[in-house]
């Protein structure tokens, strides 16, 4: 990853060498047209599902890949995709929700990086406070039903 971030920050360098305008104009250049494409091909509904798969996607790997990260990363980041996904189902199910509420995506993009943000780890407290006391003992009961199942073969 290093060696891209050096890669393009020389390429920035090379054109502001060459033309005399700070690479800053270019980044924000390339960047405005890259905004551009992803609103004129997807919309803002690429816009913030891109905002919440290329971060998780990239910590999920490094947490898979045993990287420098912090015990329970891999159930924070699982914890993760099961509530973006079931966000993206809930919104492709009833599509009335984003043509209806004001700023649908603005909030669903500051929503997904509240889910993923080291800072605030939302998946972990919707998961903690909100589904673990409803889904565990719906998971004991058929684990015991499974189990008494067993018994009887």
């Amino acid at each position: 990853m290093s060696i891209f971030k050096f890669a393009i920050t020389e390429k920035f360098k090379e054109i502001e060498d060459k033309t005399g305008y700070s690479k800053v104009y270019f980044f924000l250049a390339t960047f405005s047209l890259v905004a551009l494409l992803i609103c004129v091909t997807g919309g803002m509904k690429l816009a913030s599902n891109l905002v919440g798969f290329l971060y998780p996607a990239y910590m999920s790997f490094k947490a898979l890949e045993g990287g420098k990260t912090v015990d329970g990363d891999a159930t924070q980041w699982m914890t993760y995709w099961i509530i973006f996904c079931s966000i993206n189902l809930l919104e492709d199910t009833f599509p009335f929700l984003s043509r209806t509420v004001s700023f649908f995506y603005f909030v669903k993009i500051a929503g997904v990086i509240w889910l993923y943000h080291p800072k605030t780890t939302g998946a972990q407290v919707i998961y903690s406070s909100g589904l673990r006391p409803y889904l565990l003992p719906l998971m004991e009961g058929s684990a015991k039903t499974s189990k008494g199942s067993k018994k009887q073969e």
